[in-house]
Formats: C-alpha cells, structure tokens, sequence
C-alpha cells in the first residue's frame, strides 16, 4: 500500500493556505490512482462498504444487495430437434379426453422443471425452483434462505425459450375465429396466450412444491399488502369460454378484471396468430403457430424459437425467510369482457377445439429456461 505525507495545519491551527491545502489533495490523489489488486483484495471489499452510511433521511439511505443468485436448467438442443416429453407443457384443454369439458386439472398451474435432460425433476438448484441463499453448507438439498426484513426489495427475472407451440388437432383452421363480435358462437386463439409467472417458498429449505405461493399469499407472502393475481387463481373445470358473450353466464366465474389485482409479474407468451374470415366458407381463415423450432419456419409457422423474458421488483411488507422461487406455467389465457361487472379480465380456456362451441388447446415445448434474483436492503428502514 502507497504512503502519503500531508502538511498539517494542527496543532497550531496557524492560517490553512490554499495552496497547502491543494497540495494536500494532488498528493492523496496521486497515492491513490495506482491502487490495484496488488493492494485490496477481494476479501478487502464487501457490499457494506459501498452503502450509504452517512444519510440521515430515510429516502437517502443507501441501498445495497443482501444476495443474488442466478441459475440455468441447462437444456440446450440443436435445430430440428423435438424437446423431451416432460419440455411440454400442456394446456388445460386436452382434446384427448373423453370428458365433456376435455379439461386436466393439474395443468392449470404446472411446475417448469425440466432439468439439462429434459427430465422432471423436484430439486432445488435444477429446473427453474432456484434455491434462495444457496445451499446450506454440506448439503445439496437444503436452501439456506435470506430473512426477509421489512423494506427490502426482491428483484426476480426469468427467461423461458418457446421451442414449439403444437395444437392438438391437426387442421389449423380448425382454430380460426369469426370475426369479433356478440354473437360469436366460436373461440378465437389470436388473443389467447400461455402465461408464465413466478412463485415463492418461504415455509421449507427443502422446496416442496407444496408450499410455494404467491407473494401476497395469507399467511405465507412476504408482501401481504400488495395484490397479486396468479393466473391460476380460482380455476376449475368451470364450462363456458368458447366465445360466449358472457363467461360468468355460464359459470365462468375466475375471470379476473385486470384492474383488481396486480399482474406485473406475468409474462405473456402468444401461441397462434391468425386472419378471421367468414367461417362458413372454408378455407378463408389462415391460422400459423407463433414458433417451431423442431420444423422451422413455413407455411404454419411463423419462426423458429422465441425468447420469453419477464421481471418484476417487490417491496417486503412481511417479513419472512424465503427458502426458493420457481416458475410456473397454465393456459391458454383469454381475454374477455365481463357484462355483469362492465370490466375487462382474463380467465383460462376451458373448452377444446373438438367442444361444439369451439375452443383452443394445445402443448407448448420449452428448451432452455432460467431464473435469477437480487434482494436490496435499504438502510435504515
């Protein structure tokens, strides 16, 4: 380390001469500029260094980062290739049932857990459920969790790649929608999206997919206060959708109005794209999936695969210890606007192509997917 003589204006106290008092600066300056690694080594500095100490306001406060991790599911094809089975992610809709509604229950909220293989997996570090600290010393399983203190801000984004959108039935067409309008009879996949969204584990180390919730969960979030709507939220085999005027007429009641709860946290992702036409003629509707990557672009695909990212920041308002987050999967998504409550919303499909008032269904193939997170502390608060 370099060493600097200053001139001291103490303990006389005689008279501080500008001149000196420059001098003294250049001399520090020049000490200083050389400093390397050589000198402060990585031990030397850590995040509390750089916070805002001296603030006496609360708003000035510095704000430094308590942990951050970042992780891979690792799943990486070449073109052409068709993703593992447990890389696809299904609908609520299944054509292949032979249930009235053709719904599944479990895939209105579904786990994105495929790890480097393909393969579902339930451990924490593999897939997309991050564990929230690392892992606790010794152990491979075990997250170590960061106490969560009110006033913290947790920042988590993710990327999802779409490798292919596959409809269950083979005739696009099939999907294609009237034009908009009351009296549609028929559902239209132009405004209906596969929707992507994180969720929270502050009750476990080890991750049980049991005990992940929403950040405003009661009692398990740590931001009680806010409102956050899960896609998934109120879903059941419910009937309607299907293009009806209406969904709550026929019991579509988890349409949820957008301006009720927050969805900042939600990533979209566009599954079909098409021209309405007059359905009565055939062949003047043409309908295309969004990404194919396994065939690559053509006469029904728009492109090969497409990159989905999303993010959002939440302000603690509960303190918690959060152990791990993961992300989750449910479509399709539809929107529609709520005659009873004069509101627009969004509710999941519950009705297949093959249902007599049409309907939308499908798998969405996912190759590559990762999360990370940043937890901020405000000092003072």
């Amino acid at each position: 380390m370099g060493s600097v003589n200053l001139e001291k204006f103490y303990p006389a106290n005689g008279t501080v001469e500008a001149a000196k008092v420059n001098a003294n600066f250049n001399a520090v300056a020049g000490s200083s500029q050389g400093i390397n690694d050589d000198n402060v080594a990585t031990e030397g500095l850590i995040r509390d260094t750089f916070a805002n100490h001296s603030s006496t306001t609360v708003n000035n406060k510095g704000m430094s980062i308590k942990h951050a991790k970042f992780q891979e599911n690792q799943y990486y094809l070449a073109s052409s290739s068709a993703v593992a089975a447990n890389a696809k992610y299904h609908s609520l809709t299944d054509t292949s049932l032979a249930t009235a509604n053709k719904t599944v229950d479990a895939n209105k909220r579904q786990e994105i857990n495929h790890n480097s293989s393909g393969v579902a997996s339930t451990q924490q570090g593999i897939g997309t459920k991050i564990p929230v600290g690392g892992y606790q010393d010794g152990s491979t399983q075990r997250a170590e969790g960061v106490a969560l203190e009110v006033g913290d801000v947790i920042h988590v984004f993710w990327n999802v790649t779409a490798w292919r959108w596959l409809p269950d039935f083979a005739t696009f067409n099939a999907y294609a929608c009237e034009l908009i309008d009351n009296s549609s009879t028929k559902s239209t996949i132009l405004n209906y999206s596969m929707c992507i969204w994180p969720e929270f584990n502050t009750q476990d180390d080890l991750g049980s997919n049991n005990n992940f919730t929403s950040a405003s969960n009661n009692p398990f979030g740590f931001a009680q206060t806010e409102n956050f709507a899960n896609p998934d939220d109120g879903v059941s085999p419910l009937g309607g959708g299907g293009g009806v005027s209406d969904p709550l007429s026929t019991g579509l009641n988890n349409l949820m109005p957008f301006a009720d709860k927050r969805r900042d946290h939600w990533t979209w992702v566009p599954v079909m794209m098409g021209s309405g036409g007059n359905s009565a003629t055939a062949g003047n509707d043409s309908v295309v999936v969004m990404m194919d990557a396994e065939n690559g672009p053509s006469d029904v695909a728009i492109g090969g695969a497409k990159n989905c990212g999303g993010q959002t920041y939440i302000k603690v308002t509960t303190a918690k210890t959060l152990y791990s987050i993961q992300l989750y999967i449910t479509g399709l998504m539809g929107l529609h606007y709520n005659t009873s409550t004069n509101k627009n919303g969004t509710f999941i499909e519950d009705q297949a192509v093959t249902n007599s008032s049409g309907g939308i269904d499908g798998e969405l193939h996912i190759e590559r997917a990762s999360i990370g997170y940043v937890i901020y502390r405000k000092e003072g608060v």
